[in-house]
């Protein structure tokens, strides 16, 4: 069942109000040149694991023990690459401003204020309003 037309807009709004609220949660939620570099890099370290998989087969299939621990060290190495994200991003430190550990923004009077709006829009949307 499709939203109307009014329900699209409120949850726009809510959506545009979480984004504003979290910058951590918009920026996870944005796509682009990051999202390339992470498939880039998983497909990468994927591709390590399987050549060193059958570096590995040909390793134990020719009796040659170096091979083999090669071989695993090769797959290690891809895992630990697909796995873990670059230190420094294109742009330089000041790309990383606001992912320095510190705490997200929160409102002035608790945080509150985002829910209080919604559940009184949801009371005078249902007519259980207290108030009135």
């Amino acid at each position: 069942m499709p939203l109307s037309e009014h329900e699209q807009k409120m949850l726009d709004e809510m959506e545009r109000q979480l984004f504003a609220d979290d910058p951590r949660l918009a920026r996870a939620f944005r796509s682009g040149a990051q999202d390339r570099r992470d498939r880039r890099r998983i497909v990468l370290g994927l591709a390590g694991v399987v050549v060193g998989l059958g570096v590995l087969v040909l390793g134990v299939s020719l009796n040659f023990i170096w091979l083999g621990v090669l071989a695993f060290l090769l797959m290690l190495a891809g895992a630990v690459y697909a796995v873990t994200s670059p230190r420094s991003r294109p742009g330089g430190p000041a790309a990383d401003q606001g992912d320095g550990g510190e705490q997200p923004r929160q409102p002035e009077n608790g945080g509150s204020d985002f829910m209080r709006r919604m559940e009184e829009r949801w009371e005078k949307r249902s007519g259980d309003d207290p108030r009135g």
